[in-house]
């Protein structure tokens, strides 16, 4: 009995890390819309995402709810993250929201300038986060676009 158990101890330590990878994949330039979406909103941020206007980095989508979400990671300079902020800015029907936060960059993890999170849970919101310890981003050239009150 106790062998048996130490047994199903040892494959639920090993299985879980498998299981959890299981619910993310990585993805290329594209968001995992939920079924029904609207297809010209989400050809409208397809087309901002796939311009090569953009250097992309990787991508991922986590298949755990209530999320359901894509992060797109991209790299580049001030103007180039101007630029990206202004066209998705200009989607009608989307709105957006920025979180600044203090990446890593270490040998365990290198984060990249700016991520784009699309989520299931808000479907018409797109987030940006926008990563302090980007060591090429100058911070003092980002112009964020004009937020109107709802």
């Amino acid at each position: 009995m106790k062998r048996r158990l130490s047994w199903i101890i040892i494959l639920a330590v090993v299985g879980t890390p498998l299981l959890a990878s299981a619910l993310s994949r990585s993805i290329d330039r594209d968001i995992e819309f939920p079924k029904g979406y609207e297809e010209k909103k989400a050809e409208a941020i397809r087309k901002v995402i796939r311009s090569e206007n953009y250097e992309f980095v990787d991508g991922i989508v986590s298949y755990w709810p209530p999320d359901w979400g894509t992060r797109l990671s991209f790299k580049g300079d001030a103007a180039k993250l101007n630029s990206f902020m202004s066209e998705l800015r200009e989607l009608k029907g989307i709105s957006m929201r920025l979180i600044l936060y203090r990446g890593r960059n270490d040998e365990s993890r290198r984060d990249s300038p700016w991520q784009l999170d699309y989520s299931h849970a808000r479907p018409n919101q797109l987030t940006i986060y926008l990563n302090l310890n980007a060591p090429d981003l100058d911070f003092s050239k980002i112009k964020f676009p004009e937020w109107p009150s709802n």
